[in-house]
């Protein structure tokens, strides 16, 4: 059975540090609303718990709502509004 062939040492890539990319600033503002669209909705139902209408509406109606637009924000590249020529 043959082995299939190696790099040798010196061909073979040696990464001097673990690259780590950082997130764009408009990626963790959208982390963020997410984290605190949840806290809050999780606070008003503790708040208010006997008010079902509003807890239907929040929760079933407009928070999943709000999760699909603040992850496709999040994601979108940040326009600058200056001239790039």
């Amino acid at each position: 059975m043959q082995q299939p062939p190696t790099a040798s040492e010196s061909e073979a890539p040696h990464p001097s540090a673990i690259e780590v990319t950082v997130l764009p600033r408009r990626a963790l503002w959208g982390v963020v609303g997410l984290l605190v669209l949840t806290v809050g909705s999780l606070g008003s139902a503790w708040l208010l718990p006997d008010v079902t209408l509003l807890h239907f509406l929040w929760v079933a109606q407009a928070v999943p709502l709000l999760y699909l637009w603040l992850a496709w924000w999040g994601t979108q590249p940040a326009h600058t509004h200056g001239d790039a020529s």
